[in-house]
C-alpha cells in the first residue's frame, strides 16, 4: 500500500472566500488524475455529494443570482456512519461538490 495511506488525514477545512478548499494530499499534478481507484489504492472510502442535490433552494438560488461560482453559504451534509472527513469542495462543469473520505472500513 502506498506510504500515502498514512498521510491522508482529516485536516481543519478553511474554505476560501468562494467556499473551496482541497486537501493537501491531492495530486497536485495533471498527470494523475483522482478516481475511485486513486482513492482504494491509498485505502479509503470516497463520497460525492452535489451542490444542486445538498444545498438548500435558498443557498442555490443565490449560488444562481450571484453568477459568481461561490459556494461559501453551503455546509455540505456529512455521509452516515462515521469516520468521513472532507477531502475537497470544488466547483467541476456541473456545479460545485464536496467529496468526502474516510479510511476504508473492514467488515
Amino acid at each position: 500500500m502506498p506510504e500515502e495511506t498514512f498521510l491522508i488525514q482529516p485536516l481543519p477545512v478553511e474554505r476560501d472566500t468562494h467556499g473551496y478548499w482541497t486537501h493537501p494530499a491531492w495530486p497536485s499534478t495533471r498527470d494523475e488524475l483522482i478516481t475511485y481507484t486513486w482513492f482504494d489504492s491509498r485505502g479509503l472510502e470516497v463520497r460525492e455529494l452535489e451542490f444542486e442535490y445538498d444545498a438548500s433552494e435558498e443557498v442555490q438560488a443565490s449560488w444562481l443570482a450571484e453568477g459568481i461560482a461561490d459556494c461559501a453559504a453551503w455546509n455540505p451534509t456529512n455521509p452516515p456512519d462515521e469516520g468521513w472527513f472532507i477531502f475537497s469542495i470544488h466547483d467541476t462543469d456541473d456545479g460545485p461538490i464536496c467529496v468526502w473520505v474516510r479510511k476504508r472500513v473492514t467488515p
